[in-house]
């Protein structure tokens, strides 16, 4: 029987093959966006589930409470993970990672040949790291590997780059000055992981984190610590006995640094735990690894799977239906000679598996193209790995059922109900219910076309507005070189010597620079009627200011012949958050503890225009921004290079560091910094743009090929309008009307609904476009078009065949 089922099915789609090989297609590309999808998806979910014993891991994460505002941190105080050691019996082991100046880079020189580079991946560890981290140790001992302050683990093709082997326990590297150790090889981290290290160094031979550990500092959050619970513990419960945690133990240092009343002025510090798991799609703190995706890009990612999935089943129900009347005869004969009503839907339903089948080898067999092209459009790392789990065969093989039968059900219950009587009589016509149904799934389908659209429409727009936004300053041509405190004593020389370039119009330079993490204080404010205040803190040079184009509004800004190291210039945020007008904070002062006994007063001489030192996502907060002393060397030198003088300036900047400098030249551009702060939400862009493309495609196919099967149903119908006088566009008009008015049922439902999906979308934003009802005009306006090209082409095709061809047998 089931042998019987798949012959007639094969004849009954090679007898229809335009309309086989239309179905065949969409199937296919729905099941291949849904394969992509869905390999995407599960990597994006399975970040840091290589671990051993992972669903026992977290991060801890900071609430910082502060009067008046709080602020979350992915980090924590370096004594915390040795009090959870010593103290708390839940945790069987707890580590710290640590990021020098929260960046992850460090010179490498090698003793042999005294070469040296930056090394981009490099962070620091303490000794019980790989208890938490079960990373494969290739060669070493992982209790030990970290226990000494020379020591250094690499991974495997960090050691192949640096040696042209990975067996190299025991040789030896400088590291700023310092020689160290190799005690470790590891094999690379996966791209699932939310930390990525070339290079892991010991914590042990940070003195200044080694003495903030000791002298029990619970007030600056540096360092990111993990635990590892014991086996059964229940993790909520192990989380409330933080209530008291920072009281017990650090209420003494912090009211040292505080004040006694730090409580009372609106301080406190909640730290809770994140799942290991979870870091990747569902933190968004401040001093993240690195850069995080968001969950409700793959709930958006999901989303549409269903829905070109569902395209695909649309468009094969109105096709099947809509030639229901093809299918009648075969119906009512196979009734006629006693055919059973279960026996023709297993007919069509077996039909529907036949090309949901073929649909699915094809979509298989075109992933392997589609992936590598998927990551080198995204910067992704997705492989076939998913593809070797029996789970996922299982799921594909379930998918190509749950298509089958959402695509072939209704047509095989509608087509198999049709009475043999009427359909031999000659009588039988669609029913209004098919057109109804029909009518209704183009309406859907279009309506999935126009929200996709004026997303993909307020997407780019989004995109464009993150890079034009004004943020405050100048971004581009801005040349970034890094490390100047490698200099030392030369620094002065070394941008004296760039000074003289006629390619460079300013140069000043700053501890940190916008989009980078900033550090913060609490100050005591001169004026009794005004709060402490949290600002976000600075340290620049006199010409940082002028250099990178940040407007002075009120006061002005640091100046040579000014002794500015105890001056200080706030911004207008600053200014409001204590009630003032910039100009009204002018003569203030500002006092601040720097040590436990020593405390120093700031004058407020300027106020400069807010200026985004973090990214769009995050509103502008108060900011404080401090003069260098003569002794200061900047961390990071910006130059303003003049249009067109890129090459010159940056050959000689480098030439004039490698005479000052054994260290190696590090560098980049302000704007391409800043334009990494929106990858995810740029490759989210683009994804849904890439699938917009395609719902879009995969409608007009279905349309396409409905709009083939009336052409010939209403054939006869057109060639007697012809015949009596009707024009092309007459005839066009009339084919296209009825699926223009469906399109513009279908815009009138679909603009309320992408208009608040895209504002819960840009919700995420701190600054965002606004959604003009333009961009759903434009959106209903393509979708129009496309519909209108694909209609009047097949009426067109009608238009032009001679009406006695048509007429000739009637």
């Amino acid at each position: 029987m089931i042998l019987h089922h798949l012959k007639i099915s094969i004849r009954n789609l090679l007898r229809s093959k335009v309309y086989a090989l239309i179905n065949l297609l969409g199937l296919t590309i729905g099941l291949a966006s849904v394969l992509i999808i869905g390999i995407y998806v599960q990597f994006e979910t399975s970040y840091d589930e290589f671990l051993e014993d992972s669903e026992r891991i977290h991060r801890i994460a900071l609430h910082r409470i502060y009067p008046g505002r709080t602020k979350d941190f992915g980090t924590s105080v370096a004594p915390l993970a040795p009090v959870l050691n010593a103290h708390y019996p839940e945790v069987e082991v707890a580590t710290r990672l640590f990021r020098i100046f929260f960046q992850n880079e460090r010179t490498i020189t090698f003793p042999d040949n005294d070469q040296s580079f930056i090394e981009t991946k490099y962070l620091f560890a303490d000794s019980l790291f790989f208890d938490v981290f079960s990373y494969t140790f290739l060669h070493g001992d992982s209790a030990t590997a970290l226990d000494n302050k020379e020591s250094v683990v690499l991974t495997r093709s960090t050691a192949l780059r640096y040696f042209d082997t990975d067996d190299v326990v025991g040789r030896s590297i400088l590291s700023d000055d310092s020689t160290l150790v190799v005690t470790g090889v590891i094999e690379d981290p996966p791209a699932n992981s939310h930390i990525h290290f070339d290079v892991l160094g010991s914590m042990a031979s940070l003195g200044f984190l080694q003495s903030s550990s000791q002298n029990a500092n619970w007030w600056s959050p540096s360092v990111n610590t993990y635990v590892k619970l014991k086996q059964n513990i229940d993790a909520q419960a192990f989380e409330a006995k933080f209530y008291d945690l920072v009281e017990v133990y650090g209420g003494g240092n912090l009211s040292s640094d505080l004040g006694e009343n730090w409580r009372d002025e609106g301080h406190a510090f909640e730290y809770y735990l994140q799942p290991i798991q979870s870091i990747h799609l569902h933190s968004n703190t401040d001093v993240e690894i690195e850069p995080n995706s968001n969950v409700a890009y793959i709930y958006v990612l999901s989303a549409i799977a269903v829905i070109i999935l569902l395209i695909s089943a649309i468009n094969f129900i109105n096709l099947s239906t809509a030639r229901s009347v093809e299918r009648a005869q075969e119906v009512g004969i196979r009734k006629v000679l006693g055919s059973h009503r279960s026996t023709l839907i297993y007919q069509f339903l077996a039909e529907a598996m036949i090309l949901a089948g073929l649909s699915a080898c094809l979509a298989l067999a075109s992933i392997g193209a589609l992936v590598p092209r998927f990551n080198g459009l995204l910067g992704t790392h997705l492989t076939f790995d998913i593809l070797r789990s029996p789970w996922a065969w299982i799921s594909i093989i379930g998918l190509v059922v749950v298509v089958g039968i959402l695509s072939g059900l209704y047509p095989a219950l509608a087509i198999s109900s049709i009475r043999p009587a009427r359909v031999l009589k000659g009588r039988y016509r669609s029913s209004e219910q098919g057109v109804w149904l029909r009518n209704s799934l183009i309406v859907l389908q279009f309506l999935v076309s126009i929200v996709m659209i004026s997303g993909s429409i307020i997407a780019a727009q989004q995109m464009r507005f993150l890079q034009s936004k004004d943020l405050g300053f100048q971004k581009d041509h801005m040349l970034v070189v890094k490390q100047g405190y490698r200099l030392g004593s030369n620094y002065a020389a070394f941008t004296n010597e760039l000074r003289a370039l006629s390619g460079l119009s300013a140069l000043g330079g700053a501890n940190m620079l916008p989009g980078n993490f900033h550090g913060s204080n609490v100050f005591q404010v001169s004026d009794p009627d005004i709060a402490d205040i949290r600002v976000n803190t600075l340290t620049v040079d006199d010409d940082f200011l002028e250099a990178i184009g940040i407007e002075v509004l009120a006061g002005r800004g640091f100046q040579p012949e000014f002794n500015d190291s105890l001056s200080v210039i706030i911004n207008e945020s600053a200014a409001y958050a204590m009630g003032r007008s910039p100009e009204q904070v002018l003569g203030l002062k500002f006092s601040r503890n720097i040590t436990n006994t020593i405390a120093s007063e700031l004058k407020v001489v300027g106020v400069v225009r807010d200026y985004h030192f973090y990214s769009l996502h995050s509103e502008i907060g108060p900011m404080a921004i401090s003069n260098g002393t003569w002794r200061f060397i900047p961390e990071s030198t910006v130059i303003r290079i003049r249009p067109g003088q890129t090459k010159e300036v940056l050959e000689a900047a480098a030439g004039s560091w490698q005479n000052l400098s054994t260290a190696p030249f590090n560098y980049s551009f302000l704007a391409s910094d800043l334009d990494s702060l929106y990858q995810s939400d740029r490759n989210t862009a683009t994804l849904f743009n890439v699938f917009t493309y395609i719902a879009i495609l995969m409608s007009c196919v279905g349309l396409f090929g409905l709009a083939t099967y009336m052409v010939n149903q209403r054939a006869k119908e057109m060639s007697i309008r012809k015949v009596l006088g009707g024009s092309i566009g007459h005839i066009i008009r009339v084919f296209s009307k009825d699926f223009l008015l469906l399109i513009g049922l279908a815009f009138l439902i679909g603009v309320p609904v992408a208009y608040l999906a895209l504002h819960l979308w840009l919700d995420d934003f701190a600054y965002h476009v606004d959604v003009h009802p333009m961009y759903f005009l434009l959106a209903g306006g393509v979708t129009l078009m496309l519909v209108f090209v694909t209609v009047s082409y097949q009426a067109l095709k009608l238009a032009f065949v001679n009406p006695v061809k048509m007429l000739r047998s009637e």
